[in-house]
C-alpha cells in the first residue's frame, strides 16, 4: 500500500515495468562500463535499490540526471531483460560473471545446474513435471491458495522425492518452464505482488 498526496498526479516511476523508456546508447555505455569493471568494483549490492545507490554514488556518465527511482528501473531492466547485469551469490555482478548466465549455458545443453550440493532424487522429466504439477496445484486448489514459485524446487524434492531442474529441460527458470506449451494448459504463472 502507498498513500499519494491529493490532487498530485503520481509520477513514481515503477521499477518494475517491462518497458524500456531508455535510448539505446545508455544502454551501450552501460554494457561497456559493466564489462570493464575490475574484479574489486564489479560486485554491486544485491537489492536493486541499494545497486542503484552505489551506481549514482560513483557518478557514471550515462545515468547523469536520472533520478534514483530511473537508476533502480535501469538495473532491473538490465537483469531481466538487456542480460548486462546478474547475480552471483547473492550480490548484483556483470553478466558474464554471474549465475543466471552460467544457468542460461546449462539450460543450452539441458544438462542440470548441480553446486546446491541437495540433488538426492532422480531429476523430473516431462512426463514427471505434468503428473507432479497436477498433484500439486489439485492440493493448492482445495486450499485456495496459489502456490509460490519459489517454492516449486522443494516441494518436488519433499513430495516427490524428484529434483526439479529447469535447466535439465532447457529453462534458464523455473518461471520459463512452467510457460512451455507442454504444461501450459495445467498452470498460469502470475506475478502477484511486487516486494
Amino acid at each position: 500500500w502507498s498513500i499519494e498526496i491529493v490532487g498530485r498526479p503520481a509520477n513514481f516511476v515503477d521499477v518494475y515495468s517491462p518497458e524500456d523508456l531508455y535510448p539505446e546508447t545508455l544502454w551501450q555505455e552501460a554494457a561497456t562500463y559493466f564489462a570493464s569493471l575490475s574484479d574489486s568494483s564489479m560486485v554491486l549490492p544485491g537489492g536493486r535499490y541499494s545497486c542503484a545507490q552505489v551506481l549514482v554514488q560513483r557518478g557514471l556518465p550515462f545515468l547523469a540526471g536520472l533520478s534514483l527511482g530511473q537508476v533502480c528501473h535501469i538495473v532491473q531492466l538490465a537483469i531481466s531483460q538487456k542480460k548486462i547485469l546478474g547475480y552471483l551469490n547473492g550480490t548484483v555482478v556483470p553478466y558474464v560473471r554471474s549465475q543466471s548466465m552460467v544457468k542460461e549455458k546449462h539450460a543450452e545443453f539441458q544438462q542440470p545446474c548441480i553446486g546446491t550440493g541437495r540433488t538426492k532424487g532422480s531429476m523430473v522429466t516431462w512426463e514427471m513435471l505434468r503428473e507432479c504439477l497436477q498433484k500439486l496445484l489439485s492440493e493448492a486448489r482445495s486450499g485456495g491458495q496459489p502456490v509460490p514459485l519459489s517454492n516449486m524446487k522443494r516441494l518436488f524434492r519433499s513430495k516427490f522425492h524428484a529434483e526439479l531442474s529447469e535447466t535439465s529441460l532447457g529453462y534458464a527458470k523455473v518461471s520459463e518452464l512452467l510457460q512451455d506449451p507442454r504444461v501450459s494448459d495445467l498452470c498460469d504463472v502470475k506475478l502477484q505482488g511486487h516486494g
